[in-house]
């Protein structure tokens, strides 16, 4: 995008919202890593995850957590700049999430670099309702569909298969779940805007606390690949063993599309088996956000996980109250899940809370577990991913 064109969407959004959002004057809760701090592991990072190698504010500030590079950017890096859709439709479905999830650095970031989209098309992705063409309609529609109910409505989903394949649509709900997860992680660690992103954003939407009314599909959309038809390649994904094990539905789902299923693998892995939160915060963490999406297939992969490690059946149960009941740590979290999930970012009492217990590192992984998980959430309900024979019920159900 030149730099008219830039300043042109500035004034296009700011006549249209009436004003700018202005930067944060907060201080940031985790500082991003100067270029002096920089150590040569972290250098290492980003001369092997960071494309072209600009240094960001937000991938400064996840610098604080080395270890957590190698699970967080192939997926985002996939997300920006490799999946099966067109720039426009991409740009348009970050823009539209950043925009719903108040995020103001992110819909600058995306601003700055939006030369597939229009200034008009970039002010009209500020209004509650989003008159452009007819498709981009569409995509606004299934962002807000699974930004406000983790889920994606039958005409809406009938809307985007006249135009998408089955990997374009499941990019096209990976992109917003993706973007959902970066902007409640950069909200809740304040990261400042970069130099050069200037007032492109425009106030951002009113905070509509998500809920679980969505229906539970009882066909799949996308319906798991059955391991008769694996091809050599499917097999060396799902069972690179060869133990010829039943492999999960949500792995033979997400494996419809192999391009995607390996960054977002390296994602899944960095979570449940590299982060340095305890297993008993993490599984705490994944089943709130589970239950609050509404999630069936979360809920049964998750309470298991949660009893093993350390959660008693009597506890799992109750973490469909939320905090009530809890104490300590346990409660910081599970009140830093609902908020993330209610407002887009954690409060200053819960992040003091959490710090309390949680250094920098193990900070950034409570954010990054909560928005994976919702970002599988999101998937799971609006692929219709099928419950597994003797799954456990998620409470309510």
């Amino acid at each position: 995008m030149t730099r008219r064109a830039a300043a042109l969407v500035g004034v296009v959004v700011m006549a249209v919202a009436g004003q700018l959002f202005a930067q944060s004057i907060e201080s940031p809760r985790i500082p991003p890593v100067t270029d002096r701090q920089l150590t040569d592991q972290q250098r290492a990072l980003v001369a092997s995850y960071v494309r072209g190698g600009v240094l960001t504010n937000d991938i400064r500030t996840l610098l604080n957590h080395p270890d957590a590079i190698p699970g967080v950017m192939p997926f985002w890096n996939y997300i920006t700049f490799e999946s099966t859709l067109s720039p426009h439709d991409r740009t348009v479905l970050m823009l539209r999430t950043a925009w719903l999830s108040n995020s103001s650095y992110l819909w600058g970031k995306y601003t700055n670099a939006a030369s597939a989209l229009s200034p008009a098309d970039v002010a009209r992705l500020t209004s509650p309702i989003v008159t452009g063409t007819a498709f981009d309609d569409v995509l606004v529609r299934m962002a807000d569909g699974l930004h406000r109910r983790s889920f994606v409505d039958e005409e809406t989903w009938s809307a985007l298969k006249t135009k998408y394949e089955t990997e374009q649509l499941m990019d096209a709900v990976f992109t917003v779940a993706e973007s959902s997860m970066l902007a409640t992680t950069f909200n809740s660690l304040r990261v400042p805007l970069d130099a050069g992103f200037g007032g492109g954003g425009a106030v951002m939407a009113t905070a509509t606390a998500g809920n679980r009314d969505h229906p539970v599909l009882s066909t799949p959309r996308i319906p798991p690949l059955e391991q008769t038809f694996w091809t050599g390649e499917l097999r060396a994904l799902l069972d690179p063993d060869a133990t010829g094990r039943p492999i999960a539905a949500v792995y033979r789902t997400f494996a419809n599309h192999p391009a995607l299923y390996r960054p977002r693998q390296d994602l899944s892995e960095y979570i449940r088996l590299k982060s340095t939160l305890p297993d008993r915060a993490r599984e705490l963490a994944i089943l709130r956000i589970g239950f609050l999406c509404g999630s069936e297939y979360e809920w049964a992969a998750h309470a298991p996980a949660g009893r093993a490690a350390g959660l008693t059946t009597a506890e799992v149960g109750r973490i469909a109250n939320g905090s009530n009941g809890w104490s300590g740590t346990d409660a910081a979290i599970l009140d830093a899940v609902d908020e993330l999930f209610a407002r887009d970012m954690v409060s200053d009492a819960t992040w003091a809370r959490l710090a309390a217990s949680f250094d920098r590192r193990q900070l950034i992984d409570v954010l990054i577990t909560a928005g994976g998980y919702r970002m599988v959430s999101m998937a799971l309900n609006t692929f219709g991913v099928p419950l597994e024979t003797g799954s456990e019920r998620m409470p309510g159900r």
